[in-house]
């Protein structure tokens, strides 16, 4: 290319019937995009999503990546799509994988067509590809908002947590105040805790 912009893809994924994996609420997904490695065997992750909590039908942000990074230009690479269960005092679980090209995710966003996650031989729920486009960088703060899609550093991650920690807290409170009914000056000998 002579104005030496790259190509990117932009993709978007959403999850159906995901299994809960979770004993308590609902499992917490999130995506992982992952490619062959360039030197040697195994893959490299590209790509994550955002963790969507308490969530079987997540959809989740679009991923804005350089052609180049994730399959070289060759849209018949195997890409390793991984939904996993995010938790919190332990390894994250595997719900599903599934392999697919570029272009079978192109024919995907096309056709609107579910593809089933798996686990071993188990069913684990559906992907649905709702974005696959290329395009050229329009400006160099495009470019940037690219390397911003790459998994969030430990540092975001924990404030992330923190954030929806605190966001679930509210909403719990609301509820017990709501369950009240008339509110807690009706109920002397119960008080709502504040963690």
């Amino acid at each position: 290319m002579s104005t030496g912009r790259q190509q990117m893809v932009r993709l978007r994924f959403e999850g159906r019937k995901l299994e809960d994996l979770d004993f308590w609420t609902k499992s917490d997904p999130y995506l992982a995009l992952s490619r062959p490695a360039k030197n040697g065997s195994g893959v490299v992750q590209v790509r994550r999503t955002e963790t969507i909590w308490n969530n079987l039908n997540p959809s989740w942000k679009v991923l804005y990546i350089p052609t180049a990074e994730l399959c070289d230009g060759n849209l018949q690479m195997p890409l390793n799509i991984e939904v996993f269960d995010e938790d919190r005092n332990s390894r994250d679980d595997l719900i599903g994988r599934i392999e697919l090209t570029l272009s079978d995710l192109q024919n995907l966003a096309n056709s609107g067509s579910p593809v089933i996650l798996k686990k071993g031989p188990k069913n684990r729920g559906q992907l649905l590809v709702r974005e696959c486009q290329f395009e050229e960088p329009t400006s160099e703060q495009e470019r940037k908002a690219s390397i911003t899609a790459y998994p969030p550093s430990r540092r975001a991650t924990v404030f992330s947590k923190l954030t929806n920690l605190a966001h679930s807290r509210t909403e719990r409170k609301a509820d017990a105040q709501e369950l009240l009914g008339k509110g807690q000056e009706n109920y002397p000998g119960y008080q709502l805790s504040t963690i």
